[in-house]
C-alpha cells in the first residue's frame, strides 16, 4: 500500500465519526460518482473485482434505481450509481457488471472523448454503436458531461451554453433518446454556467454530499465520488451518508482525487 493511499485512509477514518450523526434516512438521495474500472492505479480508477462487489452491495439494498426514478419520486429516497466522461472500459466491464447485477446507471458523457472525435485516443474511446447498446440494455441511461470536457468555471457564458447545448444535441442525434441530465467537469462551475444548466437540462449534478429529503436542488444535486482508497468499511459509510466530511478535506487541499485540468 502507497504512503498515499495510507495517508487517505487515516484522514477518512478522522472525518468519520463526524458523520455518524448524519447517517442518510431512508428517504435521501445518494448519488455514487465513478469514473474508471479498469487496470490503472490513479485514486478513481477501480479495480474491476472490487467495483463488481460494490455493485453487488448497491444490488442487495434494495434502494438502487435510476435518477429518473428518483427525481420522479423525491419523498422515496434511493441509491443511484452514476459514471462520468465515458471511455471505453464503461462498456467492457461497467456494463457487463450492472447487467449482472440488475444495477441502473447514468453515463454522464463528454461527446468529445466518443471515437471519432476530436478528444480521446481510439484505443480507449467508446463508440456510438457501443453506446447505443449500454442504452438498449434498459439500465443506462445517457446524460451530458459538456463536449470537451471543459473548466465551465473559466468558460464564458456562450462557451459554457454551447458546450452544453452540443453535448445534450449529440447524445440525442446518435442515441435517439433524450438527454435530460447534466454533471459539471471536475465539478466546477460558473453563475453563467449554472444558469444554462438550469434553462437546458432536468437536473444537473455540482455538489460532493448526500442528498437530504426537502433539502436539494436537483439544479445542484450532491454526489458521492468513489474512490480507490475506499476500503469496504468506508465503502458502506459512503452508502450511509456518513462520510461527506471527506469533501472537506480535499477542499482544504484545495484539489479533487481527479487531476485538476492546467
Amino acid at each position: 500500500m502507497s504512503v498515499s493511499s495510507i495517508a487517505r485512509k487515516a484522514a477518512k477514518g478522522a472525518v468519520l465519526p463526524a458523520g455518524l450523526v448524519r447517517r442518510r434516512r431512508p428517504d435521501d438521495l445518494a448519488i455514487l460518482l465513478y469514473h474508471r474500472v479498469g487496470s490503472g492505479g490513479g485514486e478513481i480508477e477501480l479495480d474491476p473485482a472490487v467495483f463488481d462487489s460494490q455493485m453487488a452491495t448497491v444490488a442487495s439494498s434494495g434502494r438502487a434505481c435510476s435518477l429518473d426514478e428518483a427525481l420522479g419520486n423525491p419523498a422515496a429516497g434511493g441509491l443511484v450509481v452514476s459514471v462520468d466522461d465515458g471511455f471505453e472500459d464503461f462498456y467492457d466491464t461497467v456494463l457487463p457488471t450492472l447487467v449482472r447485477h440488475g444495477v441502473p446507471a447514468i453515463l454522464y458523457l463528454a461527446t468529445g472523448f466518443v471515437e471519432g472525435q476530436e478528444l480521446a485516443p481510439s484505443a480507449s474511446a467508446l463508440t456510438w454503436s457501443q453506446l447505443k447498446e449500454c442504452v438498449e440494455s434498459g439500465l443506462v441511461t445517457v446524460g451530458a458531461h459538456t463536449h470537451s470536457h471543459c473548466d465551465l468555471s473559466r468558460a464564458s457564458d456562450a462557451d459554457a451554453e454551447r458546450e452544453m447545448t452540443m453535448s445534450k444535441q449529440l447524445v440525442e442525434d446518435h442515441l435517439g433518446v433524450e438527454c435530460k441530465h447534466f454533471a459539471y467537469p471536475w465539478s466546477y462551475s460558473s453563475p453563467g454556467s449554472e444558469r444554462a444548466a438550469r434553462s437546458i437540462f432536468a437536473s444537473a449534478a455540482l455538489n460532493w454530499n448526500t442528498n437530504r429529503r426537502g433539502r436539494f436542488d436537483v439544479h445542484e444535486l450532491g454526489r458521492t465520488p468513489v474512490l480507490r482508497s475506499d476500503s469496504p468499511l468506508f465503502f458502506k459509510a459512503k452508502l450511509d451518508g456518513t462520510l461527506d466530511a471527506e469533501a472537506f478535506l480535499y477542499r482544504v487541499a484545495r484539489r479533487g482525487p481527479w487531476k485538476k485540468p492546467s
